[in-house]
């Protein structure tokens, strides 16, 4: 469990209940008031003293206040040391590239946002090569005042938490670690990289690059599928033409990952006056990402931009390592990276690797985007520009209401890869798709496009890389690439938006937005059906009747998010039925035709949810794998699953209905019924018994599937659908605003740490099962009176460094 020295050392029961958590035993250890001076050559003792407060509540969520950014960062950054030092310190060993010095260089790493497994000298070699010193001098130039105190506050911070905490009362996990080390500001600068550049997911590619003429390396595959669809989020914000008070409603449903180094960390900062946000940030991040202020609330959903572009370059005939722009031919240069890696038997010694780079950008080579001798891949990484992050994030907690909130993002354009939908207390809701990616106007994209499918296709697409005119598109006010604001889609109402990584063109089902370039998605195409079903909700919740307040707004987005309705056996299981139904047909053996007659004999009784009591629940989560074999977000797409076609004047209800003029629904559900009797599941079990998580020897039932409420878990043979889990129901925010302020039910489904020996390892995902939230206090009188302890009070003295 985490402990403090010279603090109170306490615990909280898995429950998380205030009552129970207070009367649990505390130990004194000290004086709770922490007032030692850090030293150390860099730190000025002459120095003005500044102050942060860190108040812990219910399921361990900190409540840092401070005087400035400086002060709010250190608070932050030794309160989420306190909470998971070893996640924390292994994400700064990844942004660092060090994982092969301290890990080994074989050993599999999920560095990127998409969680796609690498070896560790792989991550290593590509975080050299891209978080360089000229990226880290173009973060610095970006930073505003207050962003460089906060980074300076976070790493001082951290490091504080390690001075005050010997090792011996570190978590077991990594309490002999080297790699649990002091950071600086320029690893805050490196995670911040790590989350915005585009580069890092295509590590295997950029590493793999070689030109036909060397001794090519074999291509590595990864160590698990990569799926960028896998990360999405489900958003929905109701303004004053639908809510009981006039004001705005939020909820935020990010489907994100539960592992080192993406996993959401719940807390909330305050400046008083300055900045006062409620939320999660990605672990080792020194701000908040998603939540909400005193009379505004926000979430991100993954964006369908293109961040960046693939340059196809004509090589030069006579070198495959000479390209041709406009008829002259340009060489390619090489940089040679070296990192040090761990051996077997513990010795480190120094590994080098050459990669080879073009105006573009890296060369890159996979399967799809081979290098042979008239043909290579260069990436273009539109993100790589964004040097304003976090000032965007500390700009988006300062907004009062949305229409701030558009000014601010529109002005910066710090964010990457998500659409933002956001709802305040004066009843407006926003919908903006404003992140960094590069200028390419309709025209543009139009005639230099190739169309090249390769796994990270909806991630940058492919271009024409031996024309000068297809050269992303020069602001020449603002001497950037990015494209500017006004032309990208926003909408700003007192409706309701609505995005669950569909394109922008439907996030509101009366007002379509088009006219927009293809680099940000398509218009007059099939929406996926999570977004399908977010706009079913968004209109169930409006012809709802209104109750008189906020509270019972609140209680109905939570009962319509964890209804667990499966969407798409709402749209072709009756038809599914009736072909069950029909006299069997020779492509079916008699071993075949009486598995058929027992699934459907399961889905005949399934209650089309996806509740731990469901029976049938597995089985249909298969069956939907089967018949959309590239994934979850493509089923809108199969045009011969469909017995009515799409319709985009109808994008909402169409397509529907089940294709059963073929015998292909039925094979896929006899492929369904034999993948789980092969994995020894029974077709009816109820889902709570073979969908579960394990922590501490318990095991915890999810509720959840694969659309709206989504939970995707790995199905292992005799045991059932349990980790490695992707992108799942992370964070959720439910969250309105009434007279005084915001009000805010919340749940981290993943909890707050990762060490196994804290009281929030587990804490919240009980609650999740049994579908209760947390009403998360906001002002200081309520922080007090949910207060788990007396407040941790820091003093420190430092200068510039």
């Amino acid at each position: 469990m985490p402990v403090f020295r010279n603090a109170v050392v306490f615990s909280v029961a898995g429950s998380g209940a205030r009552n129970a958590a207070k009367n649990l035993a505390v130990r004194v250890v000290g004086a709770i008031t922490l007032l030692a001076t850090i030293t150390g050559s860099q730190y000025s003792h002459a120095a003005v003293p500044d102050k942060a407060t860190i108040t812990f509540t219910e399921h361990g969520v900190p409540h840092i206040k401070a005087t400035d950014f400086r002060g709010l960062g250190y608070g932050y950054g030794y309160a989420a040391a306190s909470l998971d030092v070893c996640a924390i310190a292994e994400v700064f060993l990844d942004v660092r590239g060090e994982r092969a010095k301290y890990l080994g260089g074989s050993a599999l790493s999920g560095n990127s946002v998409f969680k796609r497994a690498e070896q560790n000298v792989v991550n290593d070699f590509v975080v050299n090569l891209l978080a360089d010193g000229r990226s880290l001098t173009a973060q610095r130039t970006g930073l505003s005042a207050e962003a460089r105190e906060l980074i300076r506050g976070y790493a001082d911070g951290f490091n504080r938490y390690l001075e005050d905490t010997p090792a011996s009362e570190r978590p077991r996990t990594c309490r002999d670690a080297p790699w649990v080390r002091p950071i600086s500001s320029d690893d805050v600068l490196r995670r911040v990289l790590n989350a915005v550049l585009l580069g890092g997911l295509f590590d295997q590619e950029m590493y793999d690059a070689r030109p036909p003429s060397s001794a090519l390396l074999a291509l590595q595959p990864a160590g698990v599928d990569f799926e960028p669809t896998d990360a999405g989020s489900n958003a929905i914000a109701w303004g004053s033409q639908h809510t009981s008070h006039g004001r705005g409603l939020l909820l935020g449903n990010p489907h994100w990952f539960w592992g080192v180094p993406n996993r959401f960390m719940q807390a909330h900062l305050t400046i008083p006056g300055v900045y006062d946000v409620s939320g999660v940030s990605v672990i080792g991040m020194p701000l908040i990402n998603i939540g909400y202020n005193a009379s505004m609330a926000w979430t991100h959903t993954v964006a369908t931009d293109y961040r960046g572009t693939v340059y196809e370059l004509t090589l030069d005939s006579k070198d495959p390592t000479r390209y041709v722009v406009d008829g002259q031919s340009r060489p390619m240069t090489q940089r040679e990276i070296s990192i040090d890696v761990r051996g077997e038997d513990g010795t480190i010694t120094q590994s080098t690797h050459q990669f080879w780079l073009s105006e573009y950008g890296p060369l890159i080579r996979s399967e799809k985007l081979p290098w042979t001798a008239t043909k290579a891949y260069a990436l273009a990484d539109g993100e790589g520009d964004d040097t304003h992050y976090l000032t965007q994030l500390i700009e988006m907690g300062q907004a009062r209401n949305v229409k701030e909130l558009q000014r601010a993002l529109a002005k910066t354009l710090g964010l990457v890869w998500v659409n933002t939908v956001a709802a305040d207390a004066q009843g407006d809701v926003l919908y903006a798709d404003y992140n960094v990616i590069p200028d390419v106007p309709r025209e543009l994209y139009e005639s230099c496009s190739r169309q090249i499918a390769f796994p990270q296709a909806t991630l940058a697409n492919v271009m024409d890389g031996s024309r000068s005119a297809c050269r992303w598109r020069v602001d020449r006010t603002m001497k950037t690439q990015t494209m500017p604001a006004a032309d990208k889609p926003v909408l700003l109402t007192d409706d309701y938006v609505e995005n669950s990584n569909s394109s922008y063109w439907l996030v509101n089902a009366k007002h379509p937005l088009e006219g927009y370039s293809p680099m940000i998605g398509g218009e007059r195409t099939p929406p996926n059906l999570r977004t399908r079903f977010g706009h079913l909700l968004a209109e169930e919740f409006g012809n709802s009747a209104a109750d008189a307040s906020e509270r019972s707004d609140m209680e109905k987005v939570a009962s319509l998010l964890f209804s667990n309705r499966d969407y798409f056996a709402e749209l072709v299981l009756d038809d599914l039925l009736t072909a069950c139904g029909r006299p069997s047909t020779p492509t079916h053996q008699s071993g075949d035709q009486a598995t058929l007659v027992t699934a459907c004999e399961v889905l005949s009784h399934w209650d089309r949810k996806d509740d731990l009591d469901s029976r049938g629940a597995a089985l249909f989560r298969e069956f939907a794998r089967e018949v959309r074999p590239a994934g979850m977000e493509d089923a809108s797409t199969s045009a011969d699953l469909w017995s009515v076609p799409f319709d985009f004047h109808d994008p909402v209800h169409t397509p529907r209905g089940l294709n059963v003029a073929s015998p292909a629904p039925l094979d896929a559900l006899i492929r369904a019924a034999e993948r789980l009797t092969k994995a020894g599941i029974p077709l009816d079990k109820p889902l709570g018994d073979s969908q579960f998580i394990e922590r501490n020897g318990e095991r915890i039932p999810l509720h959840g599937g694969l659309i709206f409420n989504r939970i995707s878990l790995t199905l292992a043979a005799g045991v059932g659908y349990t980790e490695p889990m992707g992108s799942a129901d992370s964070y959720i925010q439910v969250v309105t605003f009434d007279a005084n302020g915001p009000r805010a039910d919340t749940i981290l489904v993943n909890s707050q740490s990762t060490d196994p020996d804290s009281p929030w390892y587990a804490d919240q995902a009980p609650l999740y099962s049994r579908k209760q939230w947390v009403r998360m206090p906001y002002f200081s009188d309520d922080i007090q009176a949910h207060a788990i302890r007396p407040a941790i009070k820091l003093s420190y003295s430092m200068a510039p460094h």
